[in-house]
């Protein structure tokens, strides 16, 4: 994944988000103007405004601004019916908005009213088809985001169709913790037998994702009939990495941007682990010490962790995983005898029987760098 996304940025630096792009007629034309005046402008139009929210250094953002804003059909569309804007959520007023607008990833492509109201969202790039019936969504007749918030306020989960068509939306449009309240709510009500439907059972696969809650544990006290009724490794893969990923949260941040390890979430975690006999549960606590180590910036633990649990074959020496390994040392710290034992982890990868010239070269490049004395 760091590879990738290295070499995503790179890469992305070749498309120009100029706002000259913006003012060619065949694209979006975006306002330049005071956010004050933007909203003065849509009240005084009655039209809704449409928000790029972006950052300078978002890859998509910038292959969207390129490839799909510039395009003449999305440029017709959205000139005609809305006011549009780019605000860079590094910079004001995307700053004092992005809480608002409950913005945690880019780009987030919104409709907000006059009064910043939202009417509808989506988070990431869109390719030209998918960002036309966006638009359109918000001008018709289709339920957009504001009227599934309207009838969930308003009527609860009226029926399972509803429910699942909600929790879509919410997911497309990145509303995580609303996402999570709706799910939690929908399984605290829910007799506990019907989650052995197919319906709730596939339910519970896309959006559980935590130990704490009254499903799970019901799925891990019922383990074998669930295992009877649907196959018996997607139950085990269920469990395993709902519980993998609760162990690599165990660490919460701090509104200073530092972490605290949540000893008390790490003992829940482990006890749950050992009562119920989870498969494979010494790897789990393997990743998520690893997880914490590198969470708090102890790298000296970090280190220790990889290489003892490498040594024991507890946790993955893929190329990949390799290089993930080592790359965070080499970020983090100037410690020598710690970047020493990551470049072991490079050499490991570079045994790797048939790695390819990519890899390969990856590897000699970061062991070089590890090694490198100032």
């Amino acid at each position: 994944m760091f590879i990738l996304l290295a070499l995503f940025v790179f890469n992305s630096n070749s498309f120009a988000q100029s706002d000259s792009n913006n003012e060619k007629s065949s694209g979006i034309h975006f306002e330049h103007s005071s956010w004050e005046d933007i909203l003065s402008k849509a009240k005084k139009e009655n039209k809704l405004i449409f928000i790029d929210a972006y950052t300078t250094w978002c890859g998509p953002c910038k292959m969207m601004a390129k490839n799909v804003f510039t395009d003449a059909e999305v440029g017709t569309l959205f000139n005609q019916n809305f006011i549009n804007v780019k605000l860079d959520m590094e910079k004001e007023p995307g700053l004092s908005l992005k809480s608002k607008l409950n913005v945690t990833a880019y780009p987030t492509l919104i409709f907000v009213d006059s009064n910043v109201n939202i009417e509808h969202k989506a988070v990431g790039a869109l390719p030209k088809a998918d960002f036309l019936k966006f638009g359109k969504e918000v001008l018709g007749s289709a339920m957009k985001l504001s009227d599934y918030n309207e009838v969930y306020e308003k009527d609860g989960i009226s029926n399972f169709k509803f429910l699942v068509d909600y929790l879509k939306m919410l997911k497309s449009a990145g509303e995580n913790a609303k996402l999570k309240q709706v799910v939690m709510t929908y399984f605290e009500k829910l007799e506990s037998a019907k989650l052995l439907e197919k319906e709730n059972w596939e339910l519970f696969k896309e959006y559980i994702h935590t130990i704490e809650n009254k499903a799970f544990l019901y799925l891990l006290k019922h383990r074998e009939k669930f295992e009877a009724t649907y196959n018996a490794k997607e139950v085990q893969d269920k469990i395993y990495y709902t519980c993998l990923r609760q162990g690599n949260q165990l660490c919460d941040k701090q509104e200073s941007g530092k972490y605290i390890l949540n000893t008390e979430r790490k003992i829940q975690l482990i006890a749950l682990l050992e009562k119920y006999k989870i498969k494979d549960r010494a790897k789990i606590v393997a990743y998520s010490n690893i997880s914490a180590a590198r969470n708090l910036g102890d790298w000296k633990a970090y280190v220790n962790h990889v290489s003892s649990n490498l040594k024991s074959g507890l946790i993955d020496k893929s190329v990949m995983s390799l290089y993930n390994y080592a790359l965070p040392v080499n970020r983090a710290t100037d410690n020598k005898e710690l970047r020493k034992e990551a470049a072991k982890w490079c050499d490991m990868g570079l045994e790797t029987e048939n790695i390819n010239a990519g890899f390969k070269n990856a590897f000699v490049t970061l062991k070089t760098d590890l090694l490198k004395q100032d």
